[in-house]
């Protein structure tokens, strides 16, 4: 079944027991009053944090995010969505309650006030120990702002509550240089990207409510399992996250860190927090969640992870948009479509995204996390990669089409269109699944990279970042899947000759995985390769200052010689975990360049010019508290890609 499939058997199963939204709710209050209570002390201690006042009804204003805004007439240098949870202590909020944004200029001097929609999420599952939940967000739009212009702003209820103070910078203003020859060269600037990310921390109450039947819920007590709810399963051997090694607690560490390369925005190519941990889109089952067990055909699920994921971005995304694409931790079945999008339109698991985050709705109308934006000379599209996937195919093909034909349609316009491609220098895709890369976990996806690698070819695709695997791993260019030259640390490319480079960045904080063991039964080499010398050793890291134990080529093969990858076909080879999985076939690559198995994430500097001049953008690398260098991050590697600027239009397509 699809995860829409789920979601309408749900809701029959709902139906058929006469469950109304007011028997949920006092399905959730029955048993969550532990929950109301932890989840708000841990709200009201990042609101108290950032500075919030409390008002007369006992709610209080946490996990602030910014996203940028590029449909209907807003563009990210006029327009900036604000979003934030209520929480109160009872887990339900004043029938009057009404909330607004306040913005302006400085600290204090809010000039504009903007009512803002209070958005309640609610779900629950027919199942037995189905998982029962009840958010509240709030949600606005500040529009026709001006470019390149700091504006301070907070969020304030109708009971008094408001928020501490916090600020963001719109974008510049888009220049397409059309007709004058030449075009207003915007300041440099810096993102970051990272995924896989996760909580290092369980929600603070280890109770949760379930019960098949709404009015006679009942509570379990207990301790979560180590890694049920976080990312906690981290091995004894991981020089970073393990009990003697240098960061417990690398999700949280890679956000803050984010904060020194000051980004105008940041990229999370899915997986975002893992209120979903089994990542298969199957309906939620919770009686297991104690052992951190789950019974076949069905996944733990946490609503209350978001809580705490969207408290500990809260400083970052407080301050410059938090841009998501969807992985498959975030297929999750629990919401009704009507509920989250206002309709009959499906949702695909993302309704809860729906509620919780505000992206861009430019993307075609029947996928919900895919859009674009551009800012300054760089463009960005996020892609489903659910949609595409061979490996996990829950979600596969529920776009019938449409999200490819939209973004060949939108990569063709940003490279031909006389007076929007002068204007775009750099094109960025990001998504989760990886095309490109060797982990011995999930690899490469056949479906992804039969979908998107020629587009990417044919468009001149600058980067692109992908998710997924637990690791960091770049690729030298590549072109309609063939390497085209070798690009170690402080390479210089040109991407409109060299081609694209994939950047696996699943190190954003979630336990390592491992690059493939020594080829044999468990990782066999493709049909008609024999590995000899160092091929016969398991696959190694490749960064800068990095040393193999006992030399190089004698315990691992580090050097571009790996041959025993796989990539993902689509045809089914188990559906025992109660989903449809692809088959594992081998290949020879030689496109695998820099490889680190722990926790890292990329910031990117962009050098604007002037037409006709070089442009920059520079991709470094920085690890999380490198073993040996005592120091907060290092940088492993560096990779500078160049254009001519205002000439990024192709006129004769390969």
């Amino acid at each position: 079944m699809t995860v829409d499939e789920y979601a309408d058997w749900n809701a029959t199963g709902l139906a058929r027991q006469q469950v109304t939204r007011r028997s949920v709710l006092r399905g959730v209050m029955a048993g969550a009053g532990g929950i109301a209570a932890a989840q708000f002390g841990l709200a009201q201690t990042a609101f108290a944090a950032g500075g919030g006042v409390a008002g007369t009804a006992g709610v209080v204003i946490a996990g602030r995010h910014l996203s940028f805004v590029q449909d209907r007439h807003g563009r990210p240098e006029n327009a900036m969505a604000v979003t934030a949870q209520l929480v109160s202590r009872t887990g339900t909020l004043p029938r009057r309650l009404r909330a607004f944004l306040e913005i302006g200029s400085e600290v204090g001097r809010y000039g504009t006030r903007i009512e803002a929609e209070i958005v309640h999420l609610t779900g629950m599952y027919t199942i037995p120990g189905g998982p029962v939940g009840s958010q509240f967000y709030v949600k606005a739009r500040a529009e026709g702002l001006h470019a390149d212009t700091v504006y301070h702003y907070r969020l304030r209820l109708s009971d008094g509550t408001r928020s501490g103070d916090a600020y963001f910078t719109t974008a510049p203003k888009h220049r397409n240089g059309h007709g004058s020859g030449h075009r207003q060269v915007a300041a440099p600037f810096t993102f970051t990207a990272f995924a896989d990310v996760g909580t290092n921390n369980a929600p603070t109450d280890p109770r949760y409510a379930w019960g098949n039947d709404p009015d006679t819920v009942r509570t379990a007590g207990g301790t979560w399992t180590r890694g049920t709810f976080d990312n906690n399963y981290y091995k004894d051997s991981d020089p970073v996250a393990g009990p003697t090694g240098t960061d417990q607690r690398p999700a949280a560490t890679l956000t803050n860190l984010m904060a020194s390369q000051r980004p105008v925005f940041t990229l999370l190519a899915g997986d975002i927090c893992y209120a979903d941990p089994s990542g298969s889109g199957l309906p939620a089952d919770d009686t297991g969640a104690l052992t951190g067990t789950t019974k076949p055909g069905t996944n733990l699920y946490n609503p209350y992870v978001w809580d705490v994921f969207l408290n500990q971005i809260e400083s970052q995304a407080a301050f410059s948009p938090w841009m998501f694409a969807t992985g498959n931790h975030d297929m999750e079945p629990l919401y009704g479509n009507t509920q989250a999008l206002g309709g009959d339109t499906a949702t695909h698991g993302y309704g809860g995204h729906a509620a919780r985050l505000d992206l861009p709705k430019n993307g075609p109308r029947s996928c919900p996390s895919v859009y674009q934006f551009v800012y300054g000379n760089v463009a960005v599209i996020s892609v489903d990669a659910n949609d595409l996937s061979n490996e996990i195919q829950t979600n596969k093909g529920y776009s019938d089409g449409a999200q490819l034909t939209w973004l060949t349609r939108t990569l063709h316009s940003w490279r031909t269109d006389p007076d929007l491609a002068p204007g775009i220098d750099f094109v960025v895709a990001f998504f989760h699944h990886c095309a490109y890369s060797t982990t011995n976990q999930h690899a490469s996806d056949g479906g992804l990279r039969e979908a998107l690698d020629p587009l990417f070819s044919k468009y001149q695709v600058d980067l692109v970042v992908q998710g997924h695997n637990h690791i960091l791993e770049r690729t030298d260019p590549i072109r309609y899947g063939k390497k085209t030259r070798s690009a170690p640390d402080g390479s210089t490319l040109h991407p409109a000759k060299d081609g694209v480079t994939y950047l696996t960045v699943g190190s954003g904080g979630r336990p390592r995985y491992q690059f493939r063991p020594a080829p044999g039964t468990a990782a066999p080499a493709p049909a008609g390769v024999t590995p000899s010398g160092p091929q016969l050793l398991p696959e190694g890291q490749r960064y800068r200052g990095y040393q193999p134990a006992g030399g190089r080529n004698t315990a691992e093969n580090n050097t571009e010689n790996v041959v025993n990858s796989y990539y993902w076909a689509a045809e089914v080879s188990s559906t025992a975990s109660g989903y449809a999985q692809g088959t594992q076939v081998p290949e020879q690559i030689d496109w695998s360049q820099v490889r680190y198995d722990d926790y890292a994430f990329i910031a990117v500097d962009v050098v604007p010019a002037a037409t006709g001049r070089t442009t920059t953008f520079t991709i470094r690398t920085l690890a999380d508290a490198l073993p040996g260098t005592n120091e907060p991050y290092t940088e492993i590697d560096v990779l500078t890609l160049e254009r001519t600027a205002g000439h990024g239009r192709i006129r004769h397509l390969a």
